[in-house]
């Protein structure tokens, strides 16, 4: 074998080899590349656990929820307690005034009118995603401030109406009772009359049978 022979056998295997390399090389990069993208899609959620994570994201916990409630709660009740305070040391200083003869009006007037406009502005801004707590606890406390002022108020009627009712009946007490007084002055003073009457015509007996005596001497 010549020696042109041998290197060109020697120049064919080092491509081979070479070419094997590159081979490998490729496959390497292609099974890392698929390795990879396998990855991903296993750890990528599904439509169905994102909707399900987003959902409860969205749904605030009972602990919110119950914690805005009551701290709505105790927010109307205050709001409510402080406008009464106001209104009766107002109707204390106003003694006969407007604000003194209608304070129990001007109590509810208040929680009434605002409780009710309060929650109608919160129900406005109400979009289609669910409230917030915070925007809850607003609500509850808007709703309970409105029904409190209306108790209230009805309250005071119910107690204005009663009042009246016992104005009513004791002034028909006190007109039956002039009634009777009338009745028994009328007859004390038809008594009256007749003795004054029998006194006269007694004296007037008298007088005649003095004068009577008189004249027979």
């Amino acid at each position: 074998m010549g020696k042109g022979s041998r290197n060109a056998a020697l120049l064919a295997e080092s491509r081979d080899r070479i070419k094997a390399q590159e081979e490998l090389a490729m496959a390497t990069i292609a099974g890392n590349m698929a390795v990879d993208m396998q990855g991903e899609r296993s750890s990528k959620p599904s439509k169905k656990e994102k909707d399900k994570k987003d959902k409860l994201a969205a749904e605030p916990s009972k602990l919110k929820i119950g914690l805005s409630d009551l701290g709505g709660m105790a927010a109307a009740q205050g709001l409510n307690e402080g406008w009464s305070y106001l209104m009766r040391v107002a109707g204390r200083a106003s003694v006969d005034g407007f604000v003194a003869e209608n304070n129990d009006y001007l109590q509810a007037s208040f929680p009434a009118i605002g409780g009710l406009l309060w929650y109608l502005i919160e129900l406005y801004g109400v979009g289609k995603a669910p409230p917030g707590s915070f925007k809850m606890g607003r609500m509850e406390a808007a709703k309970v401030l409105g029904n409190l002022g209306m108790s209230k108020f009805f309250q005071a009627i119910r107690s204005r109406g009663a009042a009246t009712k016992r104005e009513l009946e004791l002034a028909q007490a006190d007109a039956q009772k002039a009634i009777a007084d009338n009745k028994v002055m009328a007859e004390n003073l038809e008594k009256l009359k007749v003795a004054l009457k029998e006194s006269a015509e007694r004296e007037a007996q008298l007088k005649r049978g003095g004068n009577g005596n008189g004249g027979t001497r």
